[in-house]
């Protein structure tokens, strides 16, 4: 027989002060990911397309709907290009060599790849914006 013992308080309700202190975090996030950025939106899966898409990032914000061009030089908030720069696609490959006994030898691989990318345009030069514009 085995018994495993489960500690009451890790899964107790939230105290009065964690739940402000938890408040105090995201009000602290929610600032930081207000502030907008300037920069240049890359769609790297479809050139020359757009992205549309909506988000909600806290509970109790309104959601909202974005489509952004490839190439466009939009004003976004911090979290929106925090978000896009971290939007990737996972391509498995198969595994290759098998033994006699039907087992893997060789395994396959898992590729990551960028779907989108949000450049700020402080890390732009302008010869870049000059023929993106063009």
């Amino acid at each position: 027989m085995q018994v495993i013992e489960i500690n009451k308080r890790k899964f107790a309700p939230a105290s009065a002060q964690q739940k402000m202190e938890v408040e105090e975090k995201i009000k602290k996030m929610r600032k930081e990911g207000e502030k907008l950025v300037k920069g240049m939106f890359e769609f790297t899966d479809a050139q020359g397309g757009w992205l549309d898409f909506s988000y909600r990032f806290f509970k109790g914000d309104p959601i909202r709907t974005i489509k952004i061009n490839h190439g466009e030089i939009v004003d976004v908030p911090m979290m929106l290009a925090k978000h896009l720069n971290n939007c990737y696609k996972k391509v498995r490959t198969m595994p290759k060599e098998f033994d006699e006994r039907g087992k893997v030898k060789v395994a396959g691989s898992i590729m990551k790849f960028t779907r989108t990318r949000f450049i700020p345009m402080d890390m732009l030069d302008p010869e870049t914006i000059d023929a993106q514009a063009m």
